[in-house]
């Protein structure tokens, strides 16, 4: 006997027919021309946007997020953290090209029309596409919500039965029982034939120019329209494309001039920005053969239903990616792979129009190109060079120089289900270590203040990942060297030698990058996946220099040395494992230092005021203990740092951060990263005879060799192995691979 289905699917898809039917009415998709002009008279500013003001539209409807950098607060426009597809296909960092694209555009916006072709250019793999694609995107989700509706319209022309005696079909004239102003809403059994346009262009168009200009007057008069709002070129001279406003003219003489009797064929119908349908947004890849283009229907069996003083007219049908894109985005990918075709652009980047052999339409699209620098200096060779430069906004878009940034592309890529060994962590932030380390260049000490020009040269790759990733200064500096230097960072992110050269233009991109740690997955040498494997794989990459032009980059006082930046990210993971490994040891309680370096400050700053303070024990007032101030200060002061200058800087320090967090209490290990972990290197430099013998403890343990252990070691084994496990995500295999390689690099001589 057959049970019966816990979900009915009549039910189901009456009920689905009902809401999809509820959302297409409530989303007003068909309207009339009427119904759309009283719609557009409510919210005008909405509703006569063009396409930049739709897409800076777009950037602010998503808004912003501030972001405590280094360098300072940054705007991040959220649009490129693509937040309606739970960030699948983001953008990670890069808020400096964000901000340059939005600025373009909003000049454009003032202007009242696209004049120039937005350039992005930069080294391959550097997020060009992923930039476009990101507002690409958001439009496209962005058109599904209230504020973002977009209209076009398409003419509709009836059957014989609505319209009989009209245009052709019949001779009384008489509007038929049931047949309101506009024939928008007649059902798809009463319609003869519907062209829509194929341009997407705006209802607007069917006022007339003279009249448009008086109509947006009076709405600012009234208001509606704010000072501000620029209405565009396109909006107010912009007209019906060539096959419409042949449509256009032939119904009006067919109906004596009479405009609202043109206006009932007019649907004017929502439209949804889609990149899969190619409606409003669009790419023009490497090779395509037009860009626009029309050919002649007149002859078609598709018009044969429409009313014989329309099939006399001479109609051309548009196609291609400028047509397509009109209204929106259009994305002309690897542009000067093809720079034989761009004459055309010439004129469609400053008039937004594109000339056919037949006539020429009207446009109101943003153009955004991409191209790597490679192609581009050829370009400046081409004859017509200083012609395209005009027209083009040129915007570089490097390599991520932030750590942290690179770590987030390889987060969802580098995952455990899609590596199929046990995954040890820190494996893409040492490969993202290595490919920033390898796209720095060495600062130009002339070109900083005196008061800093020698902190300046003296950086190091490393030093110089730091103070772009966090704002670490290195730990050769004092403390009033530091301020400086942290006020440097600005200048440091700026600098370049010319438009044409800069820091992030040549290393290794997020593709090669990802292909290192995927192969690195399948090494026969290793049963996981932790930062070994990548190692050996970093040292294959840099081996061929005629495959990488960036490895023909002359190494500068430590910069472009690849070979020592695998050391160098080699030596990083020592250190956050053995960290790691110490702290699940248990051998002294994590927040001992903080409050060590908070007493530390307690005394320091009663000290600098001459003031005393309460003492824990005796709770008497005594003065600073300037015996526990000098322990700490022998840790952490730069060698040749005076005490009392290290002391100001420190208190000032905190002075300043309380200001910007009032009623918080500071966290000193991010205030002071450095210090805190001078502390505790000091402590475990003791211990190291005893951190060597709980490492081999753990090996035993995990190589079933626990029998051997005392009931102690076992233990500290253990709490050892549970805590990588439970806190640091250490699975057991890669736990022992790590292991026995930090036992082997950092206390082999401790088991002597």
């Amino acid at each position: 006997m057959a049970t019966s289905s816990p979900l009915d699917a009549s039910t189901y898809l009456n009920s689905l027919s009902q809401r999809v039917e509820t959302a297409f009415q409530d989303s007003r998709s068909i309207l009339g021309f009427k119904e759309w002009f009283s719609a557009m008279l409510e919210h005008p500013a909405r509703n006569l946007r063009s396409a930049p003001q739709y897409v800076k539209d777009c950037f602010d409807h998503y808004g912003v997020e501030k972001r405590d950098l280094p360098q300072g607060q940054v705007d991040r426009f959220k649009i490129f953290d693509a937040p309606w597809a739970s960030g699948q296909g983001k953008v990670s960092g890069q808020e400096t090209v964000q901000h340059r694209i939005y600025r373009l555009i909003s000049n454009f916006v003032r202007d009242g029309k696209v004049s120039r072709l937005i350039l992005l250019h930069g080294p391959n793999g550097s997020a060009k596409s992923t930039l476009v694609h990101c507002i690409q995107a958001g439009m496209e989700h962005y058109s599904r919500v209230a504020e973002g509706a977009l209209y076009s319209y398409a003419w509709i022309f009836p059957s014989e039965k609505i319209a009989k005696g009209r245009l052709g079909f019949g001779e009384d004239g008489r509007k038929r029982p049931g047949v309101d102003e506009s024939y928008a809403h007649l059902a798809s059994e009463q319609i003869d034939a519907l062209l829509p346009c194929e341009l997407n262009d705006h209802p607007i168009f069917f006022v007339p120019r003279e009249e448009r200009i008086k109509l947006i007057d009076s709405l600012r008069a009234a208001g509606k329209i704010s000072e501000d709002f620029v209405v565009s070129r396109y909006i107010l001279d912009g007209d019906l494309s060539p096959r419409d406003r042949a449509i256009y003219d032939a119904l009006l003489a067919a109906h004596d001039g009479k405009h609202e009797e043109v206006l009932r064929h007019v649907r004017v119908q929502r439209f949804y920005i889609s990149g899969k349908y190619g409606r409003a947004v669009g790419t023009v890849e490497p090779g395509t053969a037009f860009d626009a283009h029309a050919e002649q229907i007149t002859a078609d069996r598709s018009v044969a239903n429409l009313p014989r003083t329309i099939q006399n007219v001479s109609l051309y049908r548009l196609w291609g990616p400028l047509v397509t894109a009109n209204r929106g985005v259009l994305e002309y990918a690897d542009i000067l792979n093809r720079s034989e075709a761009l004459q055309y652009l010439l004129t469609t980047s400053e008039e937004a129009t594109a000339s056919l052999p037949q006539f020429k339409i009207h446009l109101d699209e943003l153009l955004i190109a991409s191209t790597n620098d490679i192609y581009l200096e050829k370009f400046k060779a081409h004859p017509d060079w200083n012609s395209f430069k005009s027209r083009f906004e040129l915007v570089p878009v490097p390599y991520l120089r932030r750590m942290s940034d690179e770590i987030e592309i390889y987060g969802t890529q580098v995952t455990k289900t899609t590596i199929a060994k046990p995954l040890a962590p820190h494996v893409t932030e040492v490969a993202a270590l290595w490919a920033v380390l390898s796209r720095l260049t060495k600062p130009d000490k002339n070109r900083y203040p005196s008061t800093v020009k020698h902190l300046v040269d003296r950086l190091t790759p490393l030093d110089k990942l730091r103070l772009y990733d966090t704002g670490e200064v290195p730990s050769w500096v004092t403390a009033q060297e530091a301020k400086e230097l942290k006020r440097t960072i600005p200048l440091l992110l700026e600098e370049s030698p010319s438009a044409s050269e800069y820091e992030g233009q040549v290393g290794p991109s997020a593709r090669e990058i990802r292909t290192v740690i995927l192969n690195a997955a399948h090494s026969p040498k290793y049963r996981t996946l932790t930062p070994l494997p990548v190692f050996d794989e970093l040292r294959e990459l840099i081996r061929d220099a005629s495959v990488y032009r960036w490895l023909n980059v002359k190494g500068q006082a430590g910069f472009h040395e690849y070979d020592d930046f695998i050391r160098a990210a080699r030596e990083w993971w020592l250190g956050q494992l053995d960290d790691e490994v110490r702290t699940s040891m248990g051998l002294v309680e994590e927040a001992k230092y903080e409050e060590l370096f908070a007493r530390y400050v307690q005394h320091v700053s009663h000290y600098l005021k001459k003031e005393k303070l309460h003492d824990r024990i005796t709770g008497k007032l005594a003065n600073a203990d300037e015996e526990m101030m000098g322990e700490v200060e022998s840790s952490i002061l730069a060698e040749g740092e005076k005490r009392d200058d290290f002391r100001r800087s420190v208190v000032g320090q905190i002075g300043a951060w309380g200001l910007d967090n009032p009623g918080k209490q500071p966290d000193y290990r991010k205030l002071f990263p450095s210090y805190i972990e001078k502390l505790e290197a000091d402590f475990y430099a003791d211990r190291r005879k005893s951190i060597a013998k709980n490492l081999v403890s753990v090996l035993k343990l995990l190589n079933d060799g626990s029998g051997e252990l005392a009931e102690e070691d076992r233990e500290i084994a253990k709490r050892t192995v549970n805590t990588l496990r439970d806190r640091f995500h250490y699975p057991e295999p890669c736990t022992a691979e790590s292991v026995a390689y930090l036992l082997r690099e950092r206390y082999a001589g401790e088991m002597k």
